[in-house]
């Protein structure tokens, strides 16, 4: 035969070996039907998707909407590159996206979408992955189990997409670390627009490298016992060139357990947290921990502290090379917070050459804290770039031995000490080019120090942009300052950079030149508080707010440019502005 006619098989087999089959799963169905249609439909998922049944690469089984009682599913089946094994859930017409939406309060609705309830929040696990590749789950919910889903393969490649996920009430509230929402050990997946309420250990984590999560809620409000309130809310350990974007995770209430945010631990290196928000927490909001994880970029994220004792941005236990870009730190009691512990071999140094740009602190009582917590060893090498630190109580405290630590660029202003210094530990900071204005203290000793009056825009809505004639403009250095200021303008925009968080003239507030509607477009605050005001944009016909999701918010305008903030959550926002010649899309911040 000739080379053709082998030629010809091999795309004929090449593409017979993928299925792209559907097959049903229904509340009323029976595992000894075909699961072709919604009548021969199977009556579990843990069926559809054994080694038993016919499903293979590239097909998709459609769960209706319903009641699952007891499953313990164990993926038996993967797909492969390029054509995955697709789980989607759905509410009447399969294929179509479901309009159900879950929010943090609500109650799942077994007629919205496929709930999956195991029955008892101790014992077995919703989907045991289990080394399986190439899937995609889609509109599913999840509730008492000890574990929702679960992989623990550290495959390379398990490509698996976790999307619409919801997760509720797992793990076994009398045990220690018992309660895990998504758990995935391996690189290369995918967690979107997942949300977790109550896992008593962790809510999203992830081992490995090159994943992805974004778009997620973590929530915890459970108060009845330390073991049931979550630990970790999203972390990852030992992994690198992971993305963390848009989530959202708040403790709610004053749980007994402390919680910790949204970072790194173990070994991990160049992975990014990009526009995330954490409330209130009293382990920390952000944090990188152990000597491992080094190397990793926090940007355009914002902490929010409501009760006593929160702590915004931690570094610990040798974190190093690490950089906060843009963030927000909101009444916290501990701002940014250096301590050590005994996880990663003991003492040896506390976190060095990590670096702060842009980023905005406001009440916090101690704003860089030297903490004693837990093991001696110091902190040092860590620098402070063109951050605006605004009304607390101690600037810097000091409870650990520190040294060639340094703030350049940086304005403080109602500070009512500079520092605290505690059991025989001194004070070792490098000061260069700040503005210290209406604090408690004298300016400290420093090059090019000064105690001018900034003239922030307006001090009683947050906005530190600067006005005409601040003293602080083209009054920095430019060795060393970030590039860009906290709206993205570059540096410098006159004859030096200036001292603190934005440039002047185009720091008015988010300003952007939109040639294409001969104008430009002044938002203000930002951050923004109650009130966000927009100038210039009467020349476009329409207005869109969305979340950090992407998802439409309700804009209440009280005048023609004034937009009310009051009922929006903390947070990044984007709003989109619309003319004949083209949209576009601005970003805040909401406090």
């Amino acid at each position: 035969m000739g080379r053709g006619f082998y030629v010809g098989l091999w795309c004929v087999l090449s593409v017979a070996i993928y299925g792209q089959t559907p097959y049903f799963v229904t509340t009323d169905g029976d595992d000894t039907n075909s699961g072709r249609s919604e009548h021969e439909a199977w009556r579990t998922l843990s069926y559809a998707l054994s080694a038993s049944s016919p499903v293979q690469a590239g097909d998709t089984v459609f769960v209706k909407a319903g009641y699952y009682q007891g499953e313990h599913i164990v993926v038996e089946k993967s797909g492969v590159p390029g054509h995955p094994i697709v789980v989607l859930g759905y509410a009447d017409t399969p294929g179509v996206a479901p309009q159900y939406e879950f929010h943090y309060g609500d109650m799942l609705d077994a007629s919205a979408l496929p709930l999956f309830d195991g029955m008892d929040r101790t014992i077995g696990t919703a989907i045991d992955i289990d080394g399986a590749k190439n899937l995609v789950f889609k509109y599913l919910q999840i509730t008492h189990y000890e574990y929702g889903i679960a992989d623990h393969s550290y495959s390379d490649d398990l490509n698996v997409e976790l999307h619409h996920i919801v997760v509720t009430e797992v793990g076994d509230t009398a045990a220690s670390y018992s309660g895990k929402a998504i758990e995935l050990y391996a690189s290369r997946n995918v967690i979107s627009h997942c949300t977790v309420v109550n896992a008593s250990a962790q809510g999203i984590y992830v081992e490995g490298d090159y994943n992805i999560i974004e778009d997620c809620r973590v929530y915890c409000d459970d108060a009845s016992s330390a073991e049931a309130a979550t630990d970790y809310y999203i972390v990852v350990y030992d992994g690198s060139h992971n993305v963390v974007r848009r989530c959202y995770v708040e403790r709610v209430g004053n749980l007994p357990h402390y919680g910790h945010g949204i970072g790194m631990k173990g070994y991990c290196q160049y992975n990014k947290v990009i526009a995330c928000t954490a409330k209130n927490f009293r382990g920390e909001a952000f944090y990188v921990r152990h000597r491992g994880a080094s190397h990793n970029v926090f940007e355009d994220c914002v902490a929010i502290g409501t009760l006593d004792e929160t702590t915004g941005i931690e570094v610990r236990d040798g974190a190093s090379d690490n950089r906060f870009v843009n963030c927000v730190v909101k009444g916290c009691t501990r701002a940014i917070s250096f301590v050590d512990s005994d996880e990663d071999e003991g003492a040896q140094y506390c976190g060095r050459r990590n670096r702060f740009d842009n980023c905005i602190v406001i009440n916090a009582e101690r704003a860089i804290d030297f903490n004693d917590y837990e093991l001696e060893s110091p902190a040092d090498s860590n620098t402070f770039y063109n951050c605006v630190f605004y009304r607390g109580g101690t600037l810097i405290n000091v409870e650990r031995s520190n040294f060639d630590n340094a703030m350049v660029n940086c304005i403080v202003v109602e500070y009512q000490r500079l520092k605290a210094e505690w059991n025989g530990y001194s004070l070792d900071f490098d000061f260069r080019y700040c503005d210290f204005y209406s604090n408690g203290f004298p300016p400290p000793a420093g090059e090019a120090i000064r105690s001018d009056d900034p003239m922030f825009v307006d001090t009683a809505s947050l906005d530190f942009h600067l006005q005409r004639g601040s003293p602080c403009i083209d009054a920095g250095t430019v060795v060393g300052a970030p590039a860009f200021d906290f709206d993205g303008v570059a540096r410098p925009q006159g004859k030096g950079v200036d001292i603190g968080a934005y440039e002047y003239p185009t720091s008015v507030a988010a300003e952007y030149h939109d040639r294409g509607e001969s104008g430009t477009v002044h938002l203000y605050p930002n951050p923004a508080t109650d009130q966000l005001t927009i100038r210039g944009w009467t020349r476009y016909s329409r207005m869109k707010l969305f979340d950090a999701w992407g998802r439409p918010v309700g804009l209440h305008l009280l005048s023609g440019s004034i937009v009310d903030l009051h009922a929006l959550s903390p947070g990044f926002y984007l709003l989109q502005l619309g003319g004949q010649r083209r949209t576009i899309t601005i970003r805040f911040v909401k406090l």
